[in-house]
């Protein structure tokens, strides 16, 4: 989350504490939209339909900041700022709806997004159905600091202040309102198709368990009814978005933005990414020390290669997913939140916004979306693959995704025997506590129970 040396950066923490931290400004209050908040019309609409048709409709916003010099998020205590521009950050929409129910899929190329400032953007957009709306980051080491980590501080290297500019998150919050109501007002008659392709060996490492390592993509195609056209994709696959490396001081959207703009190119329609689980720690092959003309062309092989994948996917066919009825389930998660980890160091320093902590635990959300064939569950936090495994094991359909950094960023979470192994001791430095993994799993079941009872 925010560097390698977890020693190093618990005592850096320790000492901005002594030199004191500044609380950022609470960002100013949501407005009504002007046009009032015709989702939960046109949601009450479809809703009343006897026979509905399933629907689709994709957007995107580019969000990339104007002002020059931005702090680039990701890289441990170094405080980089940005140099110019590489490639536009985008956040991208999928809006698939069968009547009865609906869902929002928002993929932002950032760092994390937290969740008070997911229930902002749903503020902006329902009042009757918050929890449509999925937002997820990336986790792109090579945008602006969208937590509050990454800011200016002690030395010039840990924090003291927040690194957030709340006017370009503001910014950010209205842009991407507007971008899911473009793609509801485009929805048309869409059907959907699931597919999965093998990843090529050579483009990730897992530095922690190089053994497990997954190299198998799951892909969603949204496709206009009619003509087939592509309306959005949806690709799902765990791996850091930092081949641009330490180093890096061009803001850039990474592999995933090359891998989305060449599915479009491709494709048509709107492509989003969200992240498989890929702590402990799964990155992309390449040497942060290479120099920067080589990991700008493995950025772009890495992202190609999984572009290619996705493409010759949907040219080749996939399964078809007929007659999806969506169904939703949401739960708030509390979680405890462990004493002297440089998370609690962070909360107590106030370099991050505002939030509830009911009797000192962290509130946050999961939810899980069943397609029939495919059930897509967040997570909001960095999972290891074992982690993946334990809460896909609970998971009934034929095809699963599972969507880390989901309305929130949470820090690491590892297996209990993970917790005991020496070589995830920065993992444990960024975890909220061992017990995390217990509360993901309670979570997931507790969904899965709710979904089997909404099906009778």
């Amino acid at each position: 989350m925010i560097g390698r040396s977890a020693t190093v950066t618990i005592l850096l923490l320790s000492l901005a504490g002594l030199a004191g931290c500044h609380q950022p400004p609470a960002p100013p209050p949501v407005r009504p939209p002007t046009a009032g908040y015709w989702f939960d019309s046109f949601r009450a609409r479809r809703q009343r339909l006897t026979r509905p048709e399933f629907l689709a409709g994709a957007a995107k916003v580019k969000l990339t900041p104007t002002r020059r010099g931005v702090r680039i998020a990701g890289h441990g205590v170094f405080r980089k700022h940005s140099r110019g521009v590489l490639d536009d950050l985008w956040g991208r929409v999928l809006y698939l709806d069968s009547g009865p129910q609906a869902v929002v899929l928002v993929s932002l190329d950032f760092i994390g997004w937290m969740y008070p400032r997911t229930q902002r953007i749903r503020a902006r957009v329902t009042r009757r159905h918050p929890h449509s709306i999925i937002v997820a980051a990336t986790h792109n080491h090579d945008g602006p600091d969208t937590e509050g980590i990454w800011g200016p501080g002690l030395l010039g290297m840990v924090p003291t202040r927040s690194g957030v500019d709340q006017r370009y998150l503001d910014r950010v919050e209205r842009r991407v309102a507007r971008a899911i109501l473009r793609a509801v007002a485009r929805a048309r008659p869409a059907r959907l198709y699931l597919g999965r392709f093998p990843v090529p060996e050579g483009l990730a490492v897992n530095l922690r368990e190089p053994e497990d390592l997954p190299l198998v993509a799951t892909v969603l195609r949204a496709a206009d009814a009619r003509d087939d056209s592509t309306i959005g994709t949806v690709i799902n696959w765990g791996n850091h978005a930092e081949a641009l490396q330490d180093h890096n001081r061009w803001l850039s959207a990474d592999w995933p933005g090359v891998m989305c703009r060449e599915v479009d190119l491709a494709l048509g329609g709107v492509t989003l990414f969200f992240s498989a689980p890929a702590g402990g720690m799964i990155e992309p092959a390449n040497r942060p020390d290479d120099p920067e003309p080589q990991r700008l062309a493995f950025c772009r092989h890495l992202g190609g290669s999984l572009a290619a994948g996705a493409i010759n996917l949907a040219i080749g066919g996939m399964e078809s997913c007929d007659q999806p009825e969506i169904l939703l389930a949401w739960q708030p998660v509390r979680f405890s939140l462990q004493p002297g980890s440089t998370i609690a160091l962070v909360f107590r320093l106030g370099l991050l916004e505002p939030r509830p902590l009911p009797a000192g635990r962290l509130l946050s959300e999961m939810e899980l979306i069943d397609l029939g064939k495919l059930q897509i569950a967040t997570v909001p936090a960095e999972l290891t693959p074992a982690v993946g495994r334990l809460l896909e094991a609970r998971l009934t359909a034929p095809y699963h995704m599972l969507i880390t950094l989901g309305l929130d960023h949470l820090g690491y979470v590892i297996t209990h025997r993970q917790w005991a192994d020496a070589r995830f001791e920065y993992e444990r430095s960024m975890s909220l506590g061992p017990d995390t993994v217990d509360t993901l799993v309670e979570g997931i079941e507790g969904l899965t129970t709710t979904l089997r009872s909404a099906r009778r």
